[in-house]
């Protein structure tokens, strides 16, 4: 969701959780683990343990913020480091990873027309950041991709009829559906002769699981290092996964929850979404 969207159920979603800190208001809560959310981390926890996960301990903020310093962190010893932004949307998180990575080569993907054209706007005078109007998932194709009231909730996965009452009204009832070009990653990484994925960036509103399915071939060869993800726990798409069968999809491709950020919850504190970073298993 855009960061300027508000709606009377619901503060954040999708794009404005990977770009905003914690803030509270019309009775939902954005927040972080440093703020005495440990009921909730724990629960995290003990869910990622039941399918093979630990949670590692990073001081620091779990935020915004954070999530990106955490990232500069885990990368320091890179150079220019070449960062795939997949749903880029308008760019904001693209314009973010080149404040903290200044010499990395970006490569950014958005199916849906409008916000690609305003992708090429905000992104233009940079050399280094290469544009792709088509979305990433488990196989090239063109498929239908369904558009919202607002366009950062638009997804491959249709609305689940809970979605309104998750998230309010006015956001995720479908208006329209076109047809957009669609490429694996393993596809890509061939035709450009992609030989390092530093960071994965993933906020495709519950169909991560396909683009991973795009991207075992570069999982299993160790292209991929780290994936930044946003993971939504409560009905919104249909078919997006539950909490346990994301993080299994994620550990299934080789990869271990190295930290949260960026939980919001409803005003009767159900979890309805997070990001996470995610590193290599060792030894995978």
């Amino acid at each position: 969701m855009s960061p300027t969207k508000r709606c009377s159920q619901a503060v954040c979603l999708s794009r404005s959780v990977l770009m905003h800190g914690p803030r509270q208001a019309h009775g939902w809560l954005i927040f972080d683990v440093s703020q005495k959310n440990y009921f909730m981390k724990h629960i995290i926890q003990n869910l990622a343990h039941t399918v093979g996960y630990h949670i590692s301990k990073v001081e620091g903020p779990t935020t915004h913020s954070g999530a990106f310093a955490e990232m500069q962190r885990l990368c320091e010893n890179i150079g220019s480091p070449t960062i795939f932004d997949v749903g880029a949307h308008h760019g904001d998180t693209v314009m973010e990873f080149r404040s903290r990575f200044p010499t990395s080569r970006i490569l950014a993907f958005e199916p849906f027309q409008e916000s690609f054209q305003v992708l090429c706007h905000n992104t233009k005078a940079d050399s280094g950041i290469q544009v792709f109007n088509y979305g990433l998932a488990d196989q090239s194709g063109i498929f239908s991709f369904h558009s919202n009231p607002s366009s950062a909730t638009n997804s491959l996965l249709p609305t689940d009829d809970m979605g309104p009452n998750t998230w309010g009204a006015g956001l995720l009832e479908t208006k329209g559906i076109v047809q957009a070009h669609f490429r694996s990653i393993d596809s890509i990484v061939k035709e450009l002769d992609i030989r390092k994925i530093d960071i994965l960036k993933l906020d495709v509103q519950g169909a991560e699981y396909r683009v991973l399915q795009g991207a075992l071939e570069a999982c299993r060869d160790g292209i991929v290092s780290i994936v930044y993800s946003e993971i939504i726990t409560q009905p919104t798409y249909k078919g997006q996964k539950r909490l346990d069968e994301a993080l299994s999809v994620f550990y299934s491709a080789g990869f271990d929850l190295h930290n949260i950020f960026n939980l919001c919850s409803t005003s009767d504190r159900k979890l309805c979404q997070f990001d996470a970073i995610f590193t290599r298993t060792k030894n995978y």
